[in-house]
């Protein structure tokens, strides 16, 4: 049984927009991340933070989609950035080795001023 997950988007700026998952982000709603995260793209932003401060787990799914998400982004010329990620979750990017992959920051201000933690 999963807990539901609530996404949430803003725009910061011009040409940058934050999405925040809320809740666990799994098999079940990976593919529901993945739509937002797409629509914002498509609006024109150049730098989207991946707020992860109220996230409570994330599973190889939910993770899977974030690579792909980091692969776009190479081939398409934006920037995507992890923020304020909680123990329980950050442990998930250490362990797989992500976390040297992805540009990991403190909190949303951190990402959006392009500080990595």
């Amino acid at each position: 049984m999963t807990n539901s997950l609530q996404i949430g988007s803003r725009r910061a700026g011009d040409d940058s927009a934050v999405l925040s998952l809320q809740g666990e982000v799994d098999v079940a709603n990976s593919e529901q991340v993945k739509n937002a995260a797409l629509s914002l793209l498509a609006s024109g932003v150049k730098r989207l933070v991946v707020d992860l401060s109220r996230t409570e787990y994330i599973d190889s799914a939910g993770l899977g989609i974030l690579v792909g998400l980091l692969k776009r982004a190479s081939e398409s010329g934006f920037t995507l950035l992890m923020a304020g990620a909680q123990p329980r979750v950050a442990r998930v990017f250490e362990i797989t080795g992500l976390n040297r992959v992805f540009v990991m920051c403190a909190d949303v201000t951190s990402a959006l001023q392009g500080v990595a933690s």
